[in-house]
């Protein structure tokens, strides 16, 4: 759902193409999305590159079901909940 919806915004808003494309569409699962994310968010020189980051962050999602649950029920719950809110990608 997420990326259909990223799919959908990307063809009705040129100009989030390549910031769509990069932190959700090029991604398998969210799990990699969000260590792609919290990587860029979190890298600055004194630590790991950035590609090192995500992958100690997507290791950790892997092996916590729970997590990966409650994040995919969080998503939900704002999509639901948020007026400003119109799909997915929003969030």
């Amino acid at each position: 759902l997420l990326r259909w919806d990223a799919y959908q915004e990307a063809q009705r808003e040129p100009l989030l193409v390549s910031f769509l494309y990069s932190t959700i569409l090029n991604h398998p699962s969210l799990e990699s999305s969000l260590s792609f994310l919290l990587a860029n968010r979190l890298q600055s020189p004194a630590m790991m590159i950035s590609t090192q980051l995500q992958s100690l962050i997507y290791a950790s999602l892997q092996r916590c079901p729970i997590f990966r649950r409650a994040l995919r029920a969080d998503l939900m719950a704002v999509r639901d909940r948020d007026p400003a809110v119109q799909s997915l990608p929003d969030v």
